[in-house]
Parts: structure tokens; C-alpha cells; sequence
């Protein structure tokens, strides 16, 4: 699970560095397109951690979903404990 949350984030970041730099580069040529690449840059910054997070918590909703299928004996009764 560790594994794929460094390998997601390491994507992440490397998506974002890129796109900074694509950024840069048009700002420094004058480009006529930098409104609109400045927009998806903020958007993508915004957008990207977010999916990032969802995608590591579907990944633990299913990982516990498979560790109760497989062993429905070892599931936690915090219920008839707080009682």
C-alpha cells in the first residue's frame, strides 16, 4: 500500500514540475496561449492532489474491504465494546 502512495505522489509531482515548467517557458516566449495555460496550470494544481487523495482512499476502502471477505472472524466490534 506504502508503495503505491510514494508512486502515486512521485507522479503527482512530477506532473506538477512539468507543467511549471511548460509554464515558464511560455511566459518567458511571450505565447499568446499563456491565459489559458496559466488557467489549467491552476487547475491541475488544485485538481491533481485531490484525485491523488481519492485514489489512495479508494485504495484503502478496498484493501479493508478484502482483508473482512477474506477473514470475517477478525472484524473489529468496537460497538459491543464502547457499550
Amino acid at each position: 500500500m506504502k508503495k503505491f502512495q510514494r508512486i502515486g505522489a512521485l507522479i503527482v509531482i512530477i506532473l506538477l514540475l512539468s507543467m511549471y515548467l511548460v509554464l515558464f517557458v511560455a511566459a518567458i516566449s511571450g505565447s499568446e496561449k499563456m491565459q489559458p495555460l496559466f488557467r489549467v496550470t491552476l487547475g491541475m494544481t488544485i485538481a491533481l492532489p485531490i484525485l491523488l487523495y481519492v485514489f489512495i482512499l479508494f485504495l484503502r476502502m478496498a484493501q479493508n474491504k478484502k482483508t473482512t471477505l477474506e477473514d470475517p472472524e477478525t472484524q473489529d466490534d468496537d460497538e459491543s465494546v464502547s457499550r
